[in-house]
């Protein structure tokens, strides 16, 4: 299978094309920065394995993902002993980040991600596994949201943590607020404001923890479910008519992206996810920076109408999916049977989705980034699929994609 551009380039070839900032894009199977250079324009960076340990002048976007590499069992690392003078995006399976960044970092990764550095700014840090080391100093506020987050070093503005077990031992000098299933709080973990908590049980703190503040526990946010109406009902079921006459046309006019789409979905969900978060968060981000240039403004509004399209079209593609492993039928789905296939999994999507918050919410948002993410890589993939109808009872298996080996399916 030949390279596959990621969404990331897609966006660079974007600013190219409309701001005068000067812009690397690099894209290989390994890159590393030694520590005696460094990059003065802002760098787009897209490899398997990541190492930068000098100096970069400008923000800095990296992408670490194994979309090249036949081995499943490639892991795509960013290791970050380097200094950052401006801002740090960097998403991956894992993530090491022992440098040093002058402003804001957003990190997220697939497994875990280590935080043993410096940050000026503000921390966003999403990941299964977080761990902040006990030299990790952040200088601003700090968002962390995985399923075992353990704090060890200091955070100096104020903190919201959503997880399943959180571990304190360092020190906060602003707010603390945490929503988790289970806090363990370590003898020596100084917290200089409130600390504001969502939990099943009570918290108890050891004698040698200090609160400066008060320390609040806070009801888990439940808003109440408005009640099945007969209006609700309807607005429902039209939405849904609606999702699946658009996925009937979006069919009929791009076969091969609606395809490529799903076999994509269906090869590497949690890929998809984390291409997904990245174009959910660099579009927005693109279309803002643009509508400070008198010649970006048309070029911003395109973005957003893009992603909101991608948002839309993404629900039909993973409708599609579902609705496929639901019948588990192991050959390609016939013209015939995409509208009860798609029609039976948009149902499922909107039901689960309905479900009280926050998971529904929660269901909805993984839905987005899946969809967008594969409809992105299918975008961005060289090979053109396409839909073939097969005669009743023909035993012959389909074609390969343009650029497979034969056999492959």
């Amino acid at each position: 299978m030949k390279r596959s551009i990621p969404v990331i380039s897609t966006l660079l070839f974007i600013l190219l094309a409309s701001s005068s900032t000067a812009i690397d894009f690099k894209s290989a199977d390994t890159f590393s920065l030694p520590c005696d250079q460094t990059t003065s324009n802002e760098l787009w960076l897209q490899a398997r394995t990541i190492t930068f340990a000098g100096q970069a002048g400008d923000d800095c976007f990296l992408l670490a993902d194994s979309i090249s590499q036949v081995s499943t069992a490639a892991i795509s690392t960013i290791r970050l002993p380097g200094t950052f003078r401006a801002d740090l995006w960097a998403a991956g399976e894992t993530i090491e980040f022992n440098g040093s960044v002058t402003h804001h970092a957003r990190l997220a990764a697939m497994k875990t991600l280590l935080v043993a550095g410096r940050i000026g700014g503000n921390l966003m840090a999403l990941a299964p596994t977080i761990t902040l080391a006990t030299n990790a100093l952040v200088c601003g506020s700090a968002l962390l949201a995985g399923q075992d987050i353990i704090l060890n070093g200091n955070i100096v503005g104020n903190t919201r943590i959503y997880g399943a077990t959180v571990t304190l031992a360092g020190q906060f000098e602003g707010d603390l607020s945490i929503t988790a299933s289970d806090i363990n709080v370590m003898p020596g973990t100084r917290i200089a404001g409130n600390l504001v908590y969502r939990m099943d049980h009570d918290l108890v703190l050891d004698s040698r923890v200090e609160v400066g503040g008060k320390m609040i526990k806070a009801e888990h946010l439940q808003p109440e479910t408005p009640p099945a109406t007969s209006a609700n009902l309807l607005l429902q079921l039209g939405l849904l008519c609606g999702a699946i006459l658009t996925g009937l046309v979006f069919i009929s006019l791009m076969p091969g992206i609606v395809a490529l789409s799903v076999h994509k979905l269906g090869e590497s969900p949690w890929r998809c996810i984390l291409f997904g978060f990245v174009a959910f968060a660099l579009i927005p981000m693109t279309a803002f920076f643009l509508i400070f240039t008198l010649v970006g403004i048309p070029l911003s509004a395109t973005l957003v109408l893009a992603d909101l399209i991608l948002m839309y079209l993404g629900k039909i593609v993973v409708g599609l999916h579902v609705g496929h492993l639901i019948i588990r039928r192991k050959t390609p789905i016939p013209p015939s049977l995409l509208f009860p296939v798609m029609s039976l999994g948009l149902l499922l999507l909107y039901t689960v989705s309905s479900l009280p918050f926050p998971v529904g919410i929660t269901f909805w948002f993984m839905i987005t980034l899946a969809g967008m993410g594969s409809l992105v890589g299918a975008m961005m993939d060289r090979r053109i699929p396409v839909m073939i109808s097969y005669p009743p009872g023909s035993q012959d298996k389909p074609p390969p994609l343009p650029g497979m080996p034969p056999g492959a399916v």
